[in-house]
């Protein structure tokens, strides 16, 4: 074993080593002179100079076009080999083009985006198949926005309201195809509730409940507000219309509120039937769970309100009235019943102008006036629509008036 690795290694060494050395140069050199042809898939397309008043379909913000091509590269092993789709793009010179035409990919189209390789060293040739480039006038306008209602559920112990403002206006720019074809789909907007934290809530809570609020409004945060352009293959922009900064998610704290003051009960006779349910007719039996007060019935349980704040309540507490549906027998068992809101309309100027009053705001440093009382108005209606009647143990308030004899009771 001594003798063999003597013979190998320690005898004439000195030829062996230039030999191993010789070896080595001469295989780098064979490695490096050798050619190889490979295709490369999705590789990018960039456009350039292209005319301020022009756009291309398929371009997005980021110059490249939407669609990528494969790419069969000939050139040396050691680079070829190592390329990907994302050390390379296709570059294509769109000066001095007025109208759509077929780009001929040639190897001068191709660009390394690894410093310092050459490709004019290091590729004999490239193939790719031919692009259209269609060109198109570069339009823009205003695309509506429509604010949906958010997904996700809100924060535990809150309710979600409303969103506001509803409808916004994104300045779109683009192929004039595009343009008018997104202009009537329009765009929406979704927010998610599951991504507000009760700890985000409360800490805003206790700052709005010093102005006596028990509703918590939540601004959107800048980076909820982009919306997707379909023909940008999806990608997002932020929204540029000024009123986007006003944009709120608005939740009311759950809770019932005592209503503080007798309801009024009356019948409200239809007159389809008005020749056997009328005044002379039929009446409201006072008794339990009803009583007079001033000749006045009303109804004697006490109630609380939900889904509702307190402002409101103490706006239109004193005009609501529970509205009884007399109807024939035959038609159903237990009338229908609501509570409706007397002299709605003044009611909605008297809680537009306390709630800017016990807000404390100032519409320049919050809101423009009109957009502030737009959105109080809209807030009024929806309690006026969403607002329940409950019982003193917490259970939805529920009658069943009937018709018995000439009378109609509830119980």
């Amino acid at each position: 074993m001594k003798n063999l690795f003597i013979r190998l290694f320690i005898i004439n060494w000195s030829r062996k080593l230039v030999a191993l050395i010789a070896a080595v140069i001469i295989w780098f050199l064979v490695y490096e002179s050798m050619t190889t042809t490979r295709t490369i898939p999705h590789v990018p397309v960039r456009v350039t100079n292209l005319a301020a008043d022009q756009t291309i379909d398929g371009l997005l913000p980021n110059g490249l076009l939407k669609k990528r091509i494969p790419v069969t590269i000939t050139g040396r092993k050691s680079i070829v080999d190592e390329l990907r789709s994302s050390d390379i793009e296709i570059v294509i010179n769109a000066e001095g083009r007025e109208e759509s035409w077929v780009a001929a990919i040639e190897k001068k189209n191709l660009i390394s985006l690894i410093p310092n390789i050459n490709f004019a060293k290091y590729l004999t040739d490239i193939s790719a198949s031919d692009i259209y480039i269609h060109v198109s006038s570069l339009m823009t306008e205003e695309i509506p926005v429509t604010v949906r209602k958010p997904i996700g559920e809100p924060p535990k112990g809150y309710q979600y309201l409303d969103v506001w403002p509803k409808t916004l206006m994104q300045t779109v720019s683009g192929p004039k195809e595009e343009i008018e074809k997104l202009k009537k789909q329009g765009i929406d907007l979704t927010f998610n509730l599951s991504r507000i934290t009760k700890e985000e809530l409360d800490r805003i809570g206790e700052t709005q409940a010093k102005n006596g609020s028990d509703e918590v409004s939540y601004f959107v945060p800048n980076t909820w507000k982009e919306v997707a352009i379909s023909f940008k293959d999806g990608a997002t922009e932020p929204l540029n219309d000024p009123r986007a900064k006003f944009l709120r998610i608005d939740f009311l704290r759950s809770e019932l509120i005592p209503l503080s003051t007798d309801l009024q009960v009356a019948i409200f006779y239809p007159l389809q039937h008005s020749k056997i349910l009328n005044p002379d007719t039929i009446t409201l039996a006072i008794t339990d769970p009803l009583k007079k007060k001033n000749g006045i019935p009303i109804l004697d349980i006490p109630l609380f309100a939900k889904d509702v704040s307190h402002l409101f309540l103490n706006v239109v507490k004193n005009n609501l009235q529970l509205m009884v549906l007399a109807a024939p027998p035959q038609h159903r068992k237990s009338l229908n019943w609501t509570v409706e809101v007397i002299d709605q309309e003044l009611l909605e100027e008297i809680f537009i102008t306390k709630s800017l009053q016990e807000g404390g705001e100032k519409p320049d440093d919050f809101m423009q006036l009109k957009l502030r009382e737009e959105y109080l108005r809209h807030r009024f209606r929806t309690y006026v629509l969403q607002m329940r009647l409950f019982t003193s143990d917490e259970k939805k308030l529920r009658l069943h008036p009937h018709i018995e004899g000439q009378t109609i009771k509830l119980s």
